[in-house]
Formats: C-alpha cells, structure tokens, sequence
C-alpha cells in the first residue's frame, strides 16, 4: 500500500538530500581531479547530453508518471505498453544521437558519445521512478534513486581510479554503474516496441511535454554552452560551472517540496480563498529562504569554493552572490508554476518557459561577449524575473490568483 503523506515526503527528502549529496561530493571530486580547464570540458559535454535527454525521454516520464497515477480515458488502452514504447523512444533516439556524432566532426566527439549512452541508461532509470511514483511506492522509489546514484557514483569513482582523468572515462563509468542499477531494477522490464510513435493520442501528450521540459532545459543549460562557444575560455566556463552547482543543489533540494504543495495546491484549487492563502504562504517561505542563501553568498562565498573546490576557483566565488540573487525570483518562480499547472494553465506554463529560454539566450548573446560569465549570470537574474511577471500577470488575468 502507498505510505502516508508524512512518509512519503520524508523518504523522498531522504533520497534527495542523498542524491545530491553524492552528486555534489562527485562533483568536487571531479572538479579537483581535471582542473579548471578540464572540468570546463567535463560540463560542457555533460550540458549538450543534458540536453539531448529530452529527446531520450520523449516526454515520457511525465506521461508515465500522470497516467499511473490517474488514467486518462483516451489512453486506458495503452497502459500495458506504455512504458515499452518509452524504451523504444529512447533506443531509436540514442541510436540516432550515436551515429550523428560518429560522423559529425566535434572537438568532444568521444566524451558526447559515451554523454549519450549514459544518459540513455538514466532515462530508463527515470522511467522506472516515474512508474513507482506514479503508483505511490514513494519510499521504493526513493530506494531506487539512492541505488542508482550509489551505483553511478562507484561506477564514476572506479573509472577515475584506474584510468586516465579525463571526460568520456568518468561518462563509461557512470554508464556501468547505471547498467547495474537497471539488472536489479523494482520493475519488471519489457521489450522496446516503437508503436507509441504512431499512437496519435500518445505523441501528441508526449510533444506537449517535452516542450516544456527542452524550453525548462534549454534555459538552465544554453549559458555555458554559450560561454565555450563565445569565449572559448574552458577554464571562464569551468569557473561559471563550479559556482552554478551550488544553484543546481538548492533546485534539486527544493524539488521534492514542490511536489508536495502542488499536491496541496491541486486539492484545494477550486476554492479560490483558500489556494489564495496557501499560494501566498508558500511564495513567502521560498522568498525568505532566498534571501537567507543570498546572505550566505555574499558573505561566505569564498570560504565555500575554497573548502568545496579548492583555490584554484576564486573567480567562481564571485558570481556567487549573482547567481544566488537569483534565487530571489527561482525559488517563488517554482511556486508560482506550481501553481499554473493546478489551475489547469499548462498553456500558460509553456509559454513562459519558452520565453524565458529565448530571453536568457538573447540576453546570453548580447552579454557574454562584453562580460563574460558575469553576464551569463546577469541574463540568470533578468531572466527569473521575465518568468516572475509573465506568471504573475498570467495567474491574476486568468484566476486572480496573485495580487500584485
């Protein structure tokens, strides 16, 4: 039987604060073992197969994670094949990314495509969370994240151990330590089918989704795709990339909340008073925790990067008090998407998403190049607060939601 709702958050905070605990200590490990320059390769490769995951997934994901939580009607037919047609996805998907980089010349070639493997395993791996999310087991699944970052990690560990340090070793021991994750998988597999890319109902609920995850991605992952290519300075995008993990933990911390209170938000949606007062509170505590951090990377910003990646990453701890400002607007931000999507304005979602991906590469454009990272973190903030009006404008036109 599903756990309570008390429990359910607890191993889900459990299984984050392990995650990216894992995640955050690899990345120093990384970070040290490859230097500045290295490290600029290292994320510039790990930026461009983030990206080439929502093609993996294909919306897939989500689409599991809704439908075995509460069907839809023009897809009950499909549920048994589901998550088949979503390995097939990414077969077909992964195999295709393979053989473009193979014959496509790149500076990285060999770290993108072992990127792409191993972002193949992890989408399968995100499947199997989304099935037992969506069926509640929310403490099997929190069992699961921990097993496939303890495996990853010792995969990732044991790679930089025995071999040469350099990018596409640590991206074949990931992939290892992922494959071993998925043999002990708490799902039953089955064969990839490719029938879901003529199922009309099921590509068009996957397009909607991956839009907004590429338009989501393409935001938090094009600055320092921007900065390698604008600079050509791999140790600037190194630094930006050391001082940008610290933004990326307090999004991963934050997410499991998210999830919670969009639960408390759906239940609450049509009484109009009520998911008024709730939404307000919510948007104050993240406020607050904002400016809490935004102190800490003020005042303690080099202390932080020189306990956490070392010496050699002083430049990194002055834009982190940039970055952090950001939070000011991300974290609300999150509350207020929260919101749009439990009031049935996915549309509004979208749009806002994608136009903040266009503004922060516009804005990335036209302020790297003078400004180097300081503007792709300038272009962070301008582009938080875009998303802030667009929501809240969107949310009172429509609902009268939030007063501003």
């Amino acid at each position: 039987m599903p756990l309570s709702y008390r429990n359910s958050l607890i191993s889900q905070w459990a299984a984050t604060i392990y995650t990216g605990g894992v995640s955050l200590g690899l990345t120093f490990v990384i970070a040290r073992v490859l230097g500045p320059e290295g490290f600029g390769a290292y994320s510039y490769i790990l930026t461009i197969a983030s990206l080439f995951l929502i093609l993996q997934d294909g919306g897939y994901k989500t689409l599991l994670f809704r439908e075995r939580a509460l069907p839809s009607e023009e897809l009950k037919a499909h549920q048994d094949k589901l998550f088949s047609w979503a390995l097939g996805n990414v077969l077909v998907v992964s195999m295709a990314g393979v053989l473009f980089v193979s014959f496509v010349p790149c500076k990285y070639a060999w770290g993108i495509l072992a990127a792409l493997i191993c972002f193949g395993l992890q989408a399968a791996a995100n499947f199997i969370s989304s099935i037992l999310r969506g069926n509640g087991f929310f403490a099997r699944e929190a069992l699961w994240q921990i097993t496939v970052r303890t495996l990853g990690a010792i995969g990732i560990l044991s790679a930089l151990l025995w071999t040469k340090a350099e990018p596409r070793v640590i991206f074949w021991g990931w992939s290892a330590g992922l494959l071993a994750s998925l043999f002990i998988s708490p799902i039953k597999w089955t064969s990839p089918l490719l029938g879901g890319f003529r199922k009309r109902d099921v590509w068009r609920a996957c397009i909607g989704f991956l839009t907004i995850d590429a338009a989501t991605t393409i935001y938090y992952r094009s600055d320092i795709i921007l900065l390698e290519h604008l600079t050509g300075d791999s140790v600037m995008v190194g630094q930006y990339a050391a001082a940008y993990r610290f933004l990326d933990g307090v999004i991963l911390f934050a997410a499991p909340l998210g999830v919670i209170w969009f639960r408390k938000l759906r239940l609450v949606y049509k009484d109009r008073a009520h998911f008024r007062s709730q939404l307000t509170s919510m948007v104050l505590i993240m406020a607050c925790a904002a400016g809490g951090l935004l102190a800490v990377g003020v005042f303690l910003n080099k202390e932080i990067l020189s306990l956490t990646f070392g010496s050699g990453y002083q430049d990194a701890a002055a834009l982190l008090p940039w970055l952090f400002g950001a939070l000011i607007f991300l974290l609300p931000n999150g509350v207020l998407t929260q919101s749009a999507i439990a009031q049935n304005m996915e549309r509004l979602y979208a749009m806002a998403a994608a136009g903040g991906a266009g503004l922060n590469i516009g804005l990335n454009l036209i302020l790297i190049p003078q400004y180097g990272a300081l503007g792709a973190a300038c272009a962070t903030i301008a582009t938080e607060v875009f998303l802030t009006a667009i929501l809240i404008i969107g949310l009172n036109k429509r609902l009268g939601v939030v007063r501003t």
